[in-house]
């Protein structure tokens, strides 16, 4: 990576401060630090290679040098747009750009598995990690943390809870990764200011993996629901048409989303 390069293609953005690293434990663990250094609204934070990359559930996530794309920006609560009833949109924000770009900019069959995954033909590409940054009962600040597998290589041998892949294998070709970060800040810098409008939830909405489809909610291993998935509520919750008949709405918590293969019943 060069540092440098990075910096003057990304200069020519509406952002805060620049911060690009060549290696970083995690960059939403730098994020949080740069928050209680007065780091200014749509700062970003970016590192070639992660050690120690945030994931739910507090697992951690590597990426290697040269392979992936891994970045964080600080976003300052700001009347009717960020607060605490908006975390959730959020999230949602972070999947929608992605996905966006991978279908509009690099014709990739691209989904947002709720909460916080993107798919690329069913297999996971990117995930989204928000962290609030509280001083007493006052958020301070949003962290919004995306990380993306963009070339071969780019995902850990390690076990995982749902296939993944990088958009190299997927696409047949190389995406340049500050092309990719470029085109997503652009989308980001777009959306953001709609986050409470129903044109953001319906874009949403409309990247939904699952959609209609029969799915399993779990919290860990456990089952929590099952029944048909039927979009997102004006709050970012999932909708779910239970088995049991009535419909269910779910934040984001520590629940995850399974499809569920009906055909072997």
């Amino acid at each position: 990576m060069d540092i440098n390069a990075w910096k003057k293609r990304l200069e020519g953005l509406p952002l805060g401060e620049l911060y690009i690293y060549q290696e970083l434990g995690s960059t939403n663990q730098v994020a949080d630090e740069l928050v209680h250094q007065g780091a200014p609204n749509f700062s970003l934070i970016s590192a070639d290679s992660q050690t120690a990359g945030k994931g739910r559930y507090g697992r951690s996530w590597v990426t290697q040098p040269g392979k992936a794309l891994a970045f964080s920006l600080i976003l300052h609560p700001e009347a009717d747009l960020i607060d605490t009833n908006q975390l959730e949109r959020i999230s949602g924000l972070g999947a929608l750009v992605v996905a966006e770009v991978l279908t509009k900019n690099y014709s990739l069959n691209a989904e947002i598995k709720w909460p916080n995954d993107v798919l690329v033909n069913g297999k996971k590409v990117a995930g989204v990690l928000v962290d609030a940054n509280w001083s007493g009962s006052e958020l301070k600040a949003v962290i919004l943390g995306i990380g993306l597998n963009v070339l071969e290589g780019s995902v850990p041998e390690i076990p995982l809870n749902f296939p993944a892949s990088s958009l190299e294998e997927l696409s047949g070709r190389i995406i340049p990764r500050l092309d990719l970060l470029m085109d997503i800040l652009k989308s980001f810098l777009k959306w953001y200011p709609r986050i409470t409008t129903q044109t953001f939830l319906t874009a949403w909405d409309g990247y939904l993996a699952y959609k209609n489809k029969h799915v399993m909610l779990l919290s860990g291993e456990d089952i929590v629901d099952q029944g048909q998935l039927s979009g997102i509520s004006d709050n970012g919750s999932l909708i779910i048409q239970s088995d049991m008949g009535n419909e269910k709405r779910y934040r984001t918590g520590e629940l995850h989303l399974r499809l569920v293969d009906r055909s072997r019943k």
